[in-house]
């Protein structure tokens, strides 16, 4: 049949009907058969479907590519190394990331002819009006492409308001005035609703805001207080100095930590986790929807959680003076930090007091313990001698430390929002520093007993990238005291040279992109940036999934549980579930890089022609990246009207100005004028006015690109 359909689309453009229509001369076929095959012949590359609902071939003059994003609205294609611009006008509904059919209609311009595959054909779209019709606009894509209901959908939009927001399944049907169809339309609020952009962004990544019904009936039949049932074969621990170190807002603790000095000088540190395996068994709708969502999710002040919020911040949660079932590992540290002896078991504790890094950093700061605490200052003194000796011992085996991502909104007076990083102080460190050691213990034990599990793992670099990175660096004129490329610290020691200088942001973005992205797998292959032999991912199981399955591969392999198939069914599956949960751990960073792209983009439409300072962070053939000394990220479009001008040196990483001798490159500061904010695809494109010279702010050189290229035409 494949051949037949071909041997049509040779001499013609056919429909579906027609194409069924001739098929039926030849042989007695039904038609699903014939949309099985013609999808098949579509995957297979041979086939599309073009504007008029036509199938055509795809013959060697049509080009097959993923869209990518240029500046604004306009796409491009790379074919044979040639980039090939495609205007908002010739799109026709395709989407970044989309694989399409692209016809050339110039030398370096084409226009979408076929949509092969959606990258995601599942969309959060809001409520518009034009032309005196309700139309749904894409909430994350493109303003120019309107979402038109099937007729069976047709009825649900009748009944919206402008300004809802639904979900909504897209086809891939090309269409000349930029509309496509959609089926499966679900309301999921109003853009007015508080949290609103989070929800949408949230649902969009492919997470559930609300939990079924299966789960809610589970969630009602599960113990509100630990029962003596519950505590039995475990070792109570309850009558132990035990605490819980979390941040004033946390709700879900799911860690806890007790210490003690022994008599050879050595310390016992215990790291008590949440035992949520006792309530979420592999066998309960609890389960299934854990590894469904396979992760928590945080977008701005709304956490969507991985299990239901009766669980994660009641029955599994560490809270004060209340009796919690736990996996507790205790280790036996050396005065170099060393773990030279361990054990893991099941427990039941009583934590004394939920106390806060926000306090804490105060009391260790100011060195005066306040009334709450005092009581505990022995033992957080020796949690903070221990913390020190642990850090200089993973500093000592070439442990990584990376500018932080992790950004903070924050609302002044004004209503203006500010955007900080989040920074590691003393107690953050200590309970990190502490949970890295349960981890790896966890680990260890794993992988030396040759026991089915799932690592966390972070892989070496590719050398050749690394090495062409450290040139790049070199040619900055920074000094890199490289001695060996395959050695973390060597790395250590470029990242140390810089901290706190206005290089570091530049210098660890450079080494950051050549990193392998963690992962979680069963097989051990070491985690590079912490410079760890095995690791795990063991304390957060309220808010991970991979923690929960080894919180159950630990009742199986350690309690000695006996198996049943579900258990079976679990070990048989580790691979699988070790993917799936990188997969959405990444849509789950995806959504909080989208919140915050976001809040910058609404923040910066606000300052359209104001001028700010900042520094290029990247240079990449198509952008110079600049982030703002308010830590607000933009670019400055060399892809558009202006693109005669630059010459990009992506070996050096250096922009050039055709018509001058101005040159910008990586770490240079700048003075830059915000032109255009580009909302629903959280863009903010810059006009660099002035280079500032280094230390030096009143001094600067003038840097009129516009005018120097408009004076050359």
């Amino acid at each position: 049949m494949e051949n037949e359909i071909i041997y049509m689309l040779k001499k013609q453009k056919l429909s579906f009907e027609k194409i069924y229509e001739k098929l039926l001369n030849i042989v007695d076929i039904n038609e699903d058969d014939v949309k099985k095959t013609i999808n098949n012949l579509t995957k297979q590359k041979k086939i599309f479907l073009d504007s008029k609902m036509k199938y055509n071939l795809i013959t060697e003059d049509k080009i097959i590519a993923r869209l990518s994003k240029c500046s604004k609205n306009t796409k491009y294609i790379i074919d044979n190394g040639e980039k090939i611009i495609i205007s908002p006008e010739n799109l026709h509904t395709a989407f970044k990331d989309d694989l399409v059919v692209v016809e050339r209609i110039g030398r370096y311009e084409g226009k979408v002819i076929g949509i092969l595959e959606r990258k995601n054909n599942k969309l959060v779209c809001e409520v518009k009006e034009k032309n005196d019709k309700l139309i749904l606009v894409p909430f994350n894509g493109n303003c120019e492409i309107s979402i038109i209901p099937t007729k069976e959908c047709n009825k649900i939009l009748q009944n919206l308001i402008i300004g809802d927001r639904v979900f909504v399944t897209i086809d891939n049907t090309l269409d000349d005035e930029n509309t496509v169809l959609a089926t499966n339309i679900t309301k999921i609020g109003h853009n007015l609703d508080k949290n609103s952009d989070e929800v949408a962004i949230a649902i969009s990544k492919g997470f559930n805001i609300e939990f079924n019904e299966d789960v809610l009936n589970e969630v009602k039949n599960t113990p509100k207080t630990v029962r003596k049932i519950d505590k039995q074969n475990r070792v109570d621990l309850t009558n132990e100095t035990i605490f819980t170190i979390d941040s004033i807002s946390t709700k879900d603790m799911d860690d806890a930590v007790s210490i003690k000095k022994l008599s050879n000088g050595n310390y016992e540190l215990s790291v008590h986790i949440a035992d949520v395996s006792h309530y979420l068994k592999p066998n309960t709708e609890l389960f299934r929807e854990a590894l469904r969502r396979a992760t928590s999710v945080y977008i701005g002040d709304v956490v969507i959680p991985m299990i239901p919020s009766e669980l994660s911040n009641g029955i599994c949660s560490l809270n004060e003076d209340v009796e919690r079932l736990t996996k507790t590992v205790v280790m036996e540290i050396n005065k170099r930090g060393k773990i030279v002896n361990s054990k893991i078991f099941d427990s039941v504790i009583k934590s004394n007091k939920k106390m806060t890094y926000e306090d804490l950093n105060k009391i260790f700061k100011s060195g005066i313990y306040t009334e709450d605490y005092i009581k505990y200052k022995d033992d957080l003194e020796l949690m903070r001698e221990l913390s020190t000796i642990i850090t200089k011992n993973r500093y000592n085996l070439g442990n990584l430390e990376f500018e932080s991502s992790d950004m903070k909104i924050h609302t002044d007076k004004l209503n203006n929002l500010e955007f900080s990083i989040s920074n590691q102080d003393e107690a953050e460190m200590l309970i990190e520093n502490f949970m890295i050691a349960a981890n790896q213990t966890v680990a260890s034990h794993f992988y030396w007993s040759e026991l089915p599990f799932i690592y966390r793992t972070h892989s070496t670099p590719d050398i050749n990238k690394l090495e062409n990175t450290l040139d790049v660096i070199t040619n900055l004129g920074y000094k890199t005291r490289l001695q060996n490329a395959y050695d973390q610290k060597a790395i250590q020691n470029i990242l140390n040279d810089y901290k706190g200088k206005k290089e570091y942001s530049v210098i660890s973005n450079l080494l950051l992109r050549n990193m392998a992205k963690a992962k979680y797998s069963i097989d051990n292959e070491g985690h590079y940036a912490l410079a760890l032999n095995e690791y795990c991912h063991f304390t957060s199981p309220i808010r991970r999934f991979p923690d929960l399955i080894v919180h159950t591969l630990i009742n199986i392999f350690i309690n000695n549980y006996s198996m049943n198939n579900y258990d079976k069914a679990l070990i048989s599956e580790l691979d699988e579930l070790a993917n799936h949960s990188s997969f959405k751990e990444r849509q789950a960073a995806d959504a909080e890089k989208d919140y915050i792209k976001l809040k910058m983009a609404e923040e910066m439409a606000k300052h359209i022609d104001e001028e700010f300072e900042g520094i290029i962070l990247d240079i990449s053939p198509e952008n110079v990246y600049i982030k703002l000394d308010n830590n607000i990220k933009g670019i400055l479009d060399i892809d558009g009207e202006f693109s005669e001008a630059f010459h990009v040196d992506i070996t050096k990483r250096e922009l050039k100005c055709n018509y001058s001798k101005t040159k910008l490159k990586l770490g240079t500061r700048v003075k830059v004028k915000v032109t255009y904010v580009d909302i629903p695809q959280k863009e903010i494109y810059f006009d660099v006015k002035e280079i500032i010279k280094e230390n030096d702010h009143k001094n600067v050189k003038k840097l009129e690109l516009k005018y120097e290229l408009v004076n050359k035409k």
